[in-house]
This record gives structure tokens, C-alpha cells and sequence, in this order.
């Protein structure tokens, strides 16, 4: 596995996340719905990001993805976990899944996230660290892995 750093993101790094959030995201949102709005993407990313919740993953020197949490009051939410194409299938994934769930830990939390259907990819990383299902949309596929309380 590649190693890693993590910065905290600033609103500086609005325009990066969202050509990562395209990279990641725009074959799964086409093959769920059809098509890639690249008018209506862009605005959706803008009144999703919140640089305080969101942290970018730097491998040497370039940025490899981000991801985003939030902590609320029964769970740790993962937002978000995008990786550009060039740096996945490498364990960082792997790698952010353990640092987020020692985390969640230390706080006695769950962590919950949400996965387009279609992404089994991604479905079978979360399982692979002990996530289940939860409940399911058509398009989406909640899941949750309890972590016991490290404290």
C-alpha cells in the first residue's frame, strides 16, 4: 500500500474536490440515473461542501481523493470516500476505513454511510471491514459497522 498523508480541507479546495467527486462519481451516477449533469454537478457539490468535515488524502505530492464525516449524536456518517481512478485497488481505501473506524471507536460510534447500488466495488470493500446492510432504495444501499468502545 502506497503511504499517505491527510490534510484538512480549506474552501480553496472546492474546485479540486469536485474534479475528484467526477472522477469517482460520474460512471455510477450515469449508470443510476442516466446521465452526468455537468450544470447541475457542480452546483450540487457547492451546497454539499463543507470544508470542516472534509479531508484530502495526498499521496507524494499530489492529491489522491477526499473524504468526508460527520459526527452526530448516534453515529460517525461517512459522507463521502472518492479516490481518482489512478490511486485505487492500492489499500488506501482499505487503509482510510481502518483510520475512520478507530476513530468512530474512540468516540464509542457506529459509522453509517450510504453506496449507490451499482458500486459493488465499493460494497465489497465496506463488507470486507465489517460493514452490513442496513436498508436499501432502488438506487442506494445503507450500511453501518458497529464498533465497540475503545475509551
Amino acid at each position: 500500500m502506497q503511504s499517505f498523508q491527510l490534510r484538512n480541507a480549506t474552501l480553496d479546495d472546492l474546485g479540486l474536490t469536485y474534479e475528484i467527486t467526477r472522477d469517482a462519481m460520474r460512471g455510477y451516477v450515469e449508470q443510476t440515473w442516466g446521465r452526468w449533469d455537468e450544470d447541475e454537478q457542480p452546483q450540487k457539490h457547492r451546497d454539499n461542501y463543507t470544508p470542516e468535515t472534509h479531508r484530502l488524502i495526498e499521496v507524494g505530492n499530489a492529491v489522491a481523493g477526499f473524504f468526508a464525516t460527520e459526527d452526530l449524536p448516534t453515529h460517525v456518517w461517512l459522507v463521502k470516500l472518492y479516490l481518482l481512478s489512478a490511486f485505487r485497488g492500492q489499500g488506501i481505501g482499505a487503509a482510510l476505513l481502518t483510520h475512520i473506524l478507530q476513530d468512530a471507536g474512540e468516540l464509542g460510534k457506529p459509522v453509517r454511510l450510504r453506496v449507490l447500488r451499482v458500486n459493488t466495488r465499493a460494497q465489497a470493500l465496506y463488507a470486507r471491514h465489517g460493514f452490513k446492510v442496513f436498508d436499501e432504495t432502488p438506487e442506494r444501499i445503507f450500511m453501518e459497522c458497529a464498533v465497540r468502545n475503545v475509551r
